[in-house]
């Protein structure tokens, strides 16, 4: 079955302006949120950080559906609040980071639509 990169299915009952709202918030919140994760997950061993971490980025990852992100975040902080491995979190992260490279240019347009469409252009 192919899943596609990204599903925005929650929000298609919004008006163009506020999906524009909720995919600009993403775009300028979760790469830090992200990033954050990466340094933790890649360069500490601070599970209660890598945890809270990841339970604030699940927040985003339901609401815009990139392919798996939101399960590869929950094992991430499941594994974190347990003190698990850190080689199966280093897996799910590169995973999130693979698809959230492919998805951000389509998250991009999308907004870029809801724009053009508010404005009437």
């Amino acid at each position: 079955m192919n899943v596609p990169i990204l599903d925005l299915s929650y929000l298609q009952d919004m008006s163009e302006a506020d999906l524009y709202e909720v995919l600009t918030l993403f775009i300028e919140t979760f790469p830090i949120g992200l990033g954050n994760l990466e340094h933790l997950v890649r360069e500490t061993d601070d599970y209660d950080a890598i945890h809270k971490q990841a339970h604030t980025l699940k927040s985003s990852a339901g609401v815009v559906r990139i392919r798996s992100t939101f399960d590869d975040l929950s094992r991430i902080d499941m594994l974190a609040r347990n003190n698990g491995s850190k080689e199966e979190m280093v897996q799910r992260l590169n995973n999130i980071l693979f698809h959230y490279s492919k998805a951000l240019p389509y998250i991009q347009a999308e907004r870029m639509r809801c724009k053009s469409a508010e404005s009437g252009q």
